[in-house]
């Protein structure tokens, strides 16, 4: 596995991961300020989101990698 292929594999992956974190620890607005949807979050908490997803796809490449080339 070239280190292109293992990046791209990351990139993929990373992108998938995150999607599957975003629906966690969301909270609605209970009065939300008008002109704003009633299902936005009050806080997304995308960085922490973004630091996990970070770490589970560097585990998920590297087992993929290790188990590609050995």
């Amino acid at each position: 596995m070239t280190i292109i292929q293992t990046f791209v594999f990351f990139v993929l992956t990373w992108w998938m991961v995150f999607y599957l974190t975003l629906p966690f620890c969301v909270k609605k607005e209970d009065n939300p300020i008008p002109g704003q949807a009633m299902g936005a979050p009050k806080n997304a908490y995308i960085k922490q989101k973004m630091l996990i997803t970070t770490g589970v796809t560097l585990t998920i490449t590297l087992l993929f990698y290790l188990y590609m080339n050995y």
